[in-house]
């Protein structure tokens, strides 16, 4: 059995990692998003995947989605954030307007996932302890994972990951053209995800896996990198 480091460091705090057989008695209350917890903490950066499930929930085209994402750029890459100013835009009075295919980050609150040399730790942050939560009955963390659906999200956040590992191996310059690339290759579901007649493909994660391999191939080409 992997022994657990008992705290990570988070923004400057310790937050302490779980085991699947911890227990729980927190959840969030029937104010949910209302409470807007979420603001007290890290801004919550979306990968294609989660912008995919976005553009089809919503309905509104990438190029559009653009303008209601918050958006930055770090080291070549571009942070696509879910907008949270003063409240989360997909927020309304009768609850979140995407919660079928809502991010990771808020499937897991008020847990966090992180990663640690080189492994995932499930963590609760003190940061994420706020007015929205309410006493529920004990389950397990592991119990309170499979409730939120959240397996397939972290199997697809793990795949970016690694797609990100891979293109910072690469000579990347931090410019608007590299920004642009990422956007048009990676990020839009709007683009055709690989060469060739890819309709038939139409399960999200399909097509995702494969528009992060024709990136992974493709990008070096288009900003003529030498590998």
């Amino acid at each position: 059995m992997t022994n657990l480091p008992h705290t990570i460091k988070i923004a400057g705090a310790d937050a302490r990692v779980l085991a699947d057989s911890d227990l729980l008695q927190l959840r969030c209350g029937a104010a949910g998003c209302s409470a807007t917890c979420c603001k007290a903490a890290t801004p919550i950066v979306l990968n294609p995947y989660e912008v995919a499930r976005i553009r089809k929930a919503s309905g509104i085209p990438y190029e559009d989605l653009l303008d209601v994402f918050d958006t930055d750029r770090a080291k070549s890459f571009p942070l696509v954030m879910l907008p949270r100013d003063p409240v989360c835009y997909f927020w309304a009075e009768t609850g979140c307007r995407i919660y079928e295919a809502r991010p990771l980050a808020c499937r897991l609150f008020p847990l966090g996932r992180v990663f640690d040399n080189g492994l995932s730790h499930i963590v609760l942050p003190e940061v994420n302890r706020c007015s929205g939560l309410v006493s529920a009955p004990s389950w397990t963390v592991a119990g309170y994972l499979e409730e939120q659906d959240a397996a397939l999200y972290s199997e697809m956040a793990d795949r970016w990951i690694e797609f990100v590992s891979a293109m910072e191996r690469l000579p990347l310059q931090d410019t608007p053209l590299t920004s642009v690339a990422f956007h048009m290759l990676v990020y839009s579901p709007d683009t055709p995800p690989g060469p060739g007649n890819v309709d038939e493909i139409t399960s999200l994660e399909q097509r995702y896996l494969l528009r992060l391999a024709t990136a992974k191939e493709q990008l070096p080409r288009f900003l003529k990198l030498s590998r």
